[in-house]
C-alpha cells in the first residue's frame, strides 16, 4: 500500500509544476473518507488526482476521464476509515459529473474493491470474554455522491 500512496503523492507533485484546475468537494463514501468528509482535487488534462479527510478516515485516489464531454471517470481511492476498514481499503471507482470535471456541481458514483478490518474472535470451547482480534480481507461495494465547488 506505501507504494500506491507513494504514486499518488508523485502525481500530486507532478501536477502542481503544469498548468491545471483544482477544486473542493464536500460529500459522503469512500473517496470522501467515509461518512462526511471534504476533498481536495487537481484536474490536468484527463488526469483527477486528489486527497481526501473524513469524519471517519481519509482517502486518496486517482481517475482517468474517459468520455468526450468530460463527465465519466474510472480510477482507484486507497484509504482507511474506522468503521468498516481499519486496516485499510482499495477501491475501483467509477464518477459521474453532472457538469463536467471542469464545473462545479453534483458527482456520483460507486466503488468496488477490497477492505481489511478488524474482527474480534471468541474461543467457543472455553470461557473467552475478551476474545482475540483478527484482521480479515471483505469485499466492498460503496456509493458516493458530493458537489464540487
Amino acid at each position: 500500500m506505501i507504494k500506491k500512496l507513494a504514486t499518488v503523492f508523485s502525481l500530486l507533485a507532478v501536477s502542481c509544476s503544469q498548468n491545471l484546475y483544482a477544486d473542493v468537494s464536500v460529500g459522503a463514501g469512500y473517496q470522501y473518507g467515509g461518512a462526511l468528509g471534504v476533498k481536495y482535487s487537481q484536474v490536468h488534462d484527463k488526469h483527477i488526482v486528489y486527497a481526501s479527510a473524513g469524519l471517519i478516515g481519509a482517502a486518496l485516489g486517482y481517475q482517468y476521464v474517459i468520455s468526450s464531454d468530460r463527465r465519466h471517470t474510472v480510477g482507484f481511492a486507497v484509504g482507511g476509515e474506522v468503521l468498516t476498514s481499519e486496516k485499510g481499503f482499495l477501491a475501483l471507482t467509477y464518477n459521474y459529473f453532472s457538469e463536467n470535471v471542469d464545473q462545479s456541481g453534483w458527482t456520483f458514483g460507486g466503488s468496488i474493491g477490497l477492505r481489511r478490518t478488524d474482527v474480534r474472535v471468541y474461543d467457543k470451547t472455553k470461557l473467552d470474554i475478551f476474545g482475540t482480534e483478527e484482521v480479515e480481507s471483505k469485499g466492498l461495494v460503496g456509493i458516493h455522491l458530493g458537489y464540487r465547488f
